[in-house]
């Protein structure tokens, strides 16, 4: 726990830096300044790739020993992610599936081995994938069954870069309503070596910044560095804590926190 108490304290110096006197870091590309160390393994920058976009971004070190990546469990859902048990403990969480009325989520969801009943629209539902020793892929072609070495996984639709691709326009032009139209978001993905996970949200449904259209981020994303990538949840329910501070400015029409199906966190692994 040693361990912990340290990189709790560098994290939150860290987002004391970030976020005091209200100046957030400038964009800069992966390395540059811009980026800010949350913890060994763990950084966060804000990007304004073109008017109206406001991102956030964290990018995790797959082979960072002392981080590990967990997925909220099942007797969790139905929470904001501010109240979910895990939270607090959490150097980072965000919102991750599409859910029904009943908070059963889309596609495969499984966390530290066990897989959530009921998933909806598996076929259609590409997914973040990771085994026990985090070795992480996108799944873009989801198989009939969750297999046994996936320790976490959380699904979303569309995909936004495939294979080094990145969507276009006219790839959003087949889901016009979720994918050509703003709106804020959450997304998942992966360099190419697989080392680095990227969690990317952009604000929206607020005067000024409307959110952003799925095409135009995928190749934004993709110039980052970015190989391959899935949309996650979003609208009302993309959301972003750092060290229990909500860091994405909510929907003008939605203040409050929604109630979400499941979380992607980002945990320290207590000190050997």
């Amino acid at each position: 726990m040693k361990g912990w108490r340290g990189w709790r304290g560098a994290a939150c110096a860290a987002l004391a830096l970030l976020l005091g006197a209200c100046a957030l870091p400038p964009a800069g590309a992966p390395g540059a300044p811009g980026w800010a160390r949350i913890a060994p393994g763990l950084d966060y920058r804000r990007a304004q790739p073109w008017p109206g976009a406001e991102l956030h971004l964290l990018r995790l070190d797959l082979q960072a020993p002392g981080l590990r990546l967990a997925i909220s469990a099942p007797a969790e859902r139905g929470q904001t992610l501010d109240a979910m048990p895990g939270a607090a403990a959490a150097l980072a969480i965000v919102n991750a599936s599409f859910f029904d009325r009943q908070f059963d989520a889309r596609g495969w969801t499984v966390s530290e081995g066990e897989v959530w009943p009921r998933p909806l629209a598996v076929a259609t539902s590409p997914l973040l994938a990771c085994t026990r020793e985090q070795r992480c892929e996108i799944v873009f072609e989801p198989p009939a069954a969750a297999p046994p070495a996936w320790f976490n996984a959380v699904a979303g639709t569309p995909w936004l870069v495939r294979e080094g691709r990145a969507r276009e326009p006219s790839d959003d032009q087949r889901c016009p309503g979720l994918c050509a139209r703003e709106h804020p978001r959450t997304v998942v993905g992966l360099d190419a070596a697989r080392r680095h996970l990227w969690i990317v949200v952009a604000e929206g449904r607020r005067p000024g910044v409307p959110g952003v259209v799925l095409a135009p981020l995928a190749q934004w994303l993709q110039a980052q560095g970015v190989y391959e990538a899935v949309n996650l949840d979003g609208g009302g329910s993309s959301a972003l804590f750092v060290q229990g501070r909500s860091l994405a400015a909510r929907p003008a029409n939605e203040p409050a926190q929604r109630a979400v199906a499941n979380a992607l966190r980002i945990v320290a692994r207590p000190a050997p």
